[in-house]
């Protein structure tokens, strides 16, 4: 730290130096006072901590704003966080799922192009380790938060960690209250799978369903349950009203294992049901559903659709003989790209809508055959 006199001389220095842009000076000093991590502070702030006569340090701080250097919001200013590389921190569901997976490659290439770092955990599909991970975040200063996990009774909690940490916060595919949504519309994806199994069985059962399973995962909440409630609406809106002896809701947990037991364990009971559909709340619980069909066909006929668009389920009903129709997919290469876009406009300090809707879009048998090329 200078002495009294040295800063004398060096400010008198600074006066006789015929370079020296006196108004360039301020400016500077005004952006040092908010320091690297972006401390909001009001023009009486500024004031206090540079000295600057009141009205040429609004001017400034007008300025600055107007070239976004600097956010205003209210009577406080802040860095703008555009002015320096940004850091992104992504909590993915789990390593273990396709599309979680295809996701996080989509945001890494985005956030690479972007010049923007990218901080990634996995929660494994665990609860308690999706707390921790949010902790962890949070304690990183990331500038903005991505979350992906499953489980509604956390997603409070998770909110609200970020919201104390003043982290912006997007929740992707299973929606967060209080947090700005990214994904797709469930419904309306549950409406596209259920339309495709009523349409397969109007042209190969003349529209005769003895039996719906609705794979459900009730931990992951209302919203993505709401998938199922669009495929049974879908369903009967086109071959008319179900008996409710006909609609079986089973518990599969989103998960393989899980999916099996409970359809194995249905079909063991029912053995008189012919003509089944199968609607899994995700790719998992179809796949899982599937191991069980395949053990079970034998005199009966099955329509089974997912939900993710993940590539074993894509390769999956590219087999003709597969009772697979096929996924809506949730366009998981488009997720990078279009959540930066999304994001970007938070990070200045705009309002963002409540959500943003990804296209989704049901690839069934037709749709692959047509993508294949014919052998010469």
């Amino acid at each position: 730290m200078k002495s009294k006199p040295e800063a004398k001389n060096a400010d008198s220095s600074r006066t006789l130096d015929k370079y020296w842009v006196p108004i360039i000076a301020r400016t500077i000093d005004l952006l040092d006072c908010f320091g690297s991590a972006g401390k909001p502070l009001t023009l009486e702030d500024v004031v206090r901590l540079t000295r600057i006569p009141h009205t040429t340090a609004f001017r400034i701080l007008h300025t600055l704003v107007m070239r976004d250097y600097l956010s205003r919001s209210g009577r406080q200013y802040r860095l703008n966080q555009m002015r320096r590389r940004l850091r992104f921190g992504f909590a993915n569901l789990s390593k273990q799922i396709s599309l979680a997976v295809e996701i996080e490659q989509s945001l890494r290439a985005a956030t690479d192009a972007a010049g923007v770092d990218l901080l990634v955990w996995d929660n494994d599909r665990d609860a308690k380790l999706a707390i921790e991970n949010a902790r962890q975040m949070a304690g990183s200063k990331v500038d903005l938060a991505i979350e992906f996990q499953m489980f509604e009774n956390v997603a409070p909690v998770i909110s609200d960690i970020f919201l104390r940490a003043e982290i912006p916060l997007i929740s992707l595919v299973n929606p967060h209250h209080g947090t700005v949504y990214f994904g797709v519309n469930n419904y309306r994806a549950g409406f596209a799978a259920g339309t495709a199994l009523a349409d397969h069985a109007l042209v190969h059962w003349k529209s005769q369903v003895d039996a719906v399973l609705l794979l459900e995962s009730p931990r992951a909440g209302r919203t993505v349950q709401s998938r199922l409630i669009g495929a049974l609406q879908a369903i009967q809106e086109k071959l008319g009203a179900l008996p409710e002896k006909n609609v079986h809701h089973l518990d599969g947990g989103g998960e393989k294992v899980v999916s099996r037991t409970a359809v194995a364990k249905f079909l063991d009971a029912n053995k008189t049901r012919k003509r089944m559909f199968v609607v899994g709340i995700n790719d998992e619980s179809a796949v899982g559903a599937l191991q069980a069909v395949s053990q079970a066909r034998y005199g009966r006929e099955f329509a089974v659709v997912g939900h993710g668009g993940s590539l074993e389920i894509i390769d999956i009903t590219a087999e003709p003989e597969s009772p697979c129709i096929g996924t809506v997919s949730f366009r998981p290469e488009r997720y990078g790209s279009d959540l930066l876009n999304f994001a970007l406009p938070i990070l200045r300090g705009r309002s963002a809508p409540v959500g943003h809707y990804v296209p989704h879009e049901f690839i069934g048998k037709e749709t692959l055959f047509k993508r294949t090329p014919k052998a010469c």
